[in-house]
């Protein structure tokens, strides 16, 4: 039922612009997590009585109100440090996941845990290839810094894409606007 309404969906365009905003969706949600963590990392080391570890405090807020509420404001500051366009995006992104069916909402998790997967399976090749042997703390300094190189890498690609796709395009025209210049001036030629 769900890859039979997914199916019908990937046959308009304006329905894989929706999965691809999906995906931007993620991409933002997933960034605001990554706020949210570097600003508790920050509260947690600026406060030396605090030794919890991420984990031991993620535990913990799902049983300390004041805890949920922290975490509510530090997404509340990650929220209004974006631009305004970015909190447009996030809360149309919002909006829409909340339009999703459960199946389609499934679907889209399912995805997204595959995509975490092959990430995982990326990092750890590499650090196979690397040769290294690290400590847990070292290990995930590594995966921290290979996910950011990653990253960084992804988005030069995009941008050397997106500039040879221009120069391509603009190859396109010309030589479409040479072979269309010189059809009309044989076209009355011929038709005479």
């Amino acid at each position: 039922m769900v890859s039979q309404r997914l199916a019908h969906r990937r046959r308009l365009p304006l329905a894989e612009g929706q999965i691809l905003r999906m995906v931007g969706f993620f991409a933002a949600l997933i960034l605001l997590g990554l706020t949210v963590t570097a600003a508790e990392s920050q509260v947690a080391s600026a406060s030396p009585s605090s030794s919890a570890t991420p984990a031991a405090s993620s535990a913990s807020s799902t049983s300390s109100p004041s805890t949920s509420s922290s975490r509510f404001e530090l997404l509340r500051k990650a929220f209004d440090q974006l631009s305004t366009e970015q909190q447009e995006r996030v809360l149309q992104n919002l909006h829409r996941w909340q339009d999703l069916s459960t199946d389609e909402r499934e679907v889209l998790r399912q995805r997204e845990r595959v995509q975490k997967l092959k990430q995982e399976a990326s990092i750890n090749e590499a650090y196979i290839k690397s040769g290294l042997q690290l400590n847990e703390e070292q290990r995930s300094m590594f995966r921290k810094r290979y996910l950011q190189e990653r990253r960084r890498l992804e988005e030069q690609l995009v941008r050397e894409i997106q500039e040879k796709r221009q120069i391509g395009n603009a190859a396109i025209i010309e030589t479409l606007k040479k072979e269309f210049t010189v059809g009309k001036a044989s076209a009355p030629t011929a038709a005479h």
